[in-house]
């Protein structure tokens, strides 16, 4: 996953203690603050969507039903969504369907 607002707020203090102040020129941030917030809200809905794929798993919904609502195949969503085992295979959870 990608980096929390925590971990890159510290990278960019630790660059900014290695910069010599002469070599900074202003800039228009605006974009990269965009991108930055439009991750955080990724990585808030992936967690969120994860969660509703286990609910819906419990709940007996097959991969198929999941898959379509995601846009995707059956596949996808279990390969994306499904527990992994030990070996770092996934496995199905809940009933087969």
């Amino acid at each position: 996953m990608s980096q929390t607002s925590a971990q890159r707020a510290e990278a960019l203090e630790e660059w900014a203690d290695r910069v010599d102040p002469a070599d900074l020129v202003e800039a228009d941030t605006a974009s990269l603050q965009l991108i930055s917030k439009l991750a955080t809200r990724r990585d808030t809905i992936d967690e969120h969507l994860v969660e509703a794929v286990r609910s819906a798993r419990v709940e007996g919904r097959s991969w198929s039903m999941i898959g379509a609502m995601l846009g995707v195949s059956k596949q996808a969503a279990q390969r994306k969504y499904g527990p992994k085992t030990a070996t770092g295979t996934r496995r199905t959870v809940g009933p087969r369907r």
